[in-house]
C-alpha cells in the first residue's frame, strides 16, 4: 500500500512539473492555427516611394530614355512589394528650377557633365557583370548606358567630339543623325567618329537620401545593368555598358558603332561638368585653326578623361 502511495505521489509530482514547464508555451500559442503558423509569410519590407529624376541633356538615337526608365521602374516595383520607384524626366533648366525650390529626388539618371559630385553621396553600386573597357563606377556615379557620335558630311558639327576623336568633316551625335534619317532627306553615309563619347548616362544617389533608400537605389542600379534590361537598349539605339551582352542591332551603323566602342573613352562625369564650357570654347577655336586653343583643348581633355 505504501509503495502505491509513493508511486502515485511521484507521478503527481512529475505531472505538476510538466504543467509548470509547458504551461506558458502552450498559452503562448493559444488561438493560433498550426497550419497558418507553419506557412506564415514574413511581413514585406515597406520602403515607400523612391523618386528618380532623369535629366535630359543628351538623347539616344531614337525613343525616350525617360519612358524606358519608367517602364523599367514599374517592372522593378512589381518585383519588390513595398518599394515604388517613380521616374520624372526633365530638361536641365527645369531641373535647376526644381532644385531652387528644394525639390530634390532620391536618385538621378544623368549624362556626363550634368551634376556636381557634391550633389550626390557615395553608394555601393555593383553591376551584375563586367563593364565595358573604359567605363568605370565612381563612388557617386555608375554608368548604365551610353550613346555616341558619327562622322558625316551634313549637319552642324559637335566641336568637342570632333576634336577629341580626331575626326575630319562633320561630327553629329546619334540623335541628330537619326533625326536626319527619319526626315527622309537624301544624305551622305555616316561612320563611327571614334572611341570618345561624352554621352555616358549614369545613376547617382542624392546626398540627403536616407540609408535604407540608398540600398534600394543600388538594387535598382543592379536591375538596370541586368542582362534582360541591357538587352532592351537597342530599342533606344543605345549601347550596353556590359561586355557580355550581344548587340542585335538591325541597323548596320549602330553595329559598327558598338564595335568601335569596344573600349570606350569617356570623361569623368564630374570633372567634365567643371571643364565642359571651356572645352567647347577651345574646341570651336581649334577647329577654326587656332593652334594654341588646340593644344589647350587636349591638355584639358587629358585632365577630364576617366581613368
Amino acid at each position: 500500500m505504501r509503495k502505491k502511495l509513493l508511486f502515485r505521489a511521484a507521478c503527481a509530482l512529475l505531472i505538476l512539473l510538466f504543467l509548470l514547464y509547458t504551461g506558458p508555451r502552450v498559452g503562448a500559442g493559444a488561438g493560433e492555427s498550426f497550419y497558418v503558423k507553419n506557412r506564415k509569410i514574413p511581413e514585406p519590407e515597406y520602403v515607400g516611394t523612391i523618386t528618380l529624376y532623369h535629366i535630359v541633356t543628351s538623347k539616344t538615337y531614337q525613343g525616350s530614355v525617360t519612358a524606358f526608365l519608367e517602364e523599367r521602374a514599374e517592372a522593378f516595383s512589381d518585383r519588390h512589394f513595398g518599394v515604388r520607384v517613380v521616374v520624372e524626366g526633365m530638361g536641365e533648366a527645369d531641373f535647376q528650377e526644381r532644385l531652387s525650390y528644394g525639390r530634390r529626388a532620391d536618385m538621378y539618371s544623368f549624362f556626363s557633365g550634368a551634376l556636381y559630385e557634391e550633389q550626390l553621396q557615395a553608394a555601393a553600386f555593383e553591376p551584375e557583370a563586367e563593364l565595358r573597357a573604359g567605363l568605370t563606377i565612381t563612388p557617386c556615379a555608375a554608368p548604365w548606358c551610353f550613346s555616341g557620335y558619327v562622322k558625316t558630311d551634313v549637319g552642324e558639327t559637335s566641336p568637342v567630339a570632333a576634336l577629341a576623336n580626331h575626326a575630319e568633316g562633320t561630327v553629329l551625335d546619334l540623335r541628330a543623325w537619326g533625326d536626319i534619317q527619319r526626315s527622309g532627306e537624301m544624305v551622305a553615309d555616316a561612320a563611327p567618329a571614334g572611341p570618345f563619347t561624352d554621352q555616358a548616362c549614369y545613376l547617382g544617389v542624392a546626398r540627403d537620401t536616407d540609408p535604407e533608400k540608398v540600398r534600394w537605389c543600388c538594387l535598382f542600379y543592379a536591375f538596370l545593368t541586368s542582362e534582360p534590361t541591357q538587352k532592351m537598349l537597342p530599342a533606344l539605339g543605345a549601347f550596353s555598358v556590359r561586355t557580355d551582352v550581344p548587340c542585335p542591332y538591325g541597323n548596320a551603323l549602330l553595329l559598327d558603332l558598338d564595335r568601335a566602342y569596344k573600349q570606350v573613352i569617356v570623361p569623368d562625369p564630374f570633372l567634365y561638368h567643371a571643364h565642359k564650357a571651356k572645352l567647347q570654347e577651345e574646341a570651336a577655336a581649334a577647329l577654326s585653326g587656332d593652334e594654341a586653343a588646340k593644344n589647350s583643348f587636349f591638355q584639358r581633355l587629358a585632365i577630364v578623361i576617366a581613368t
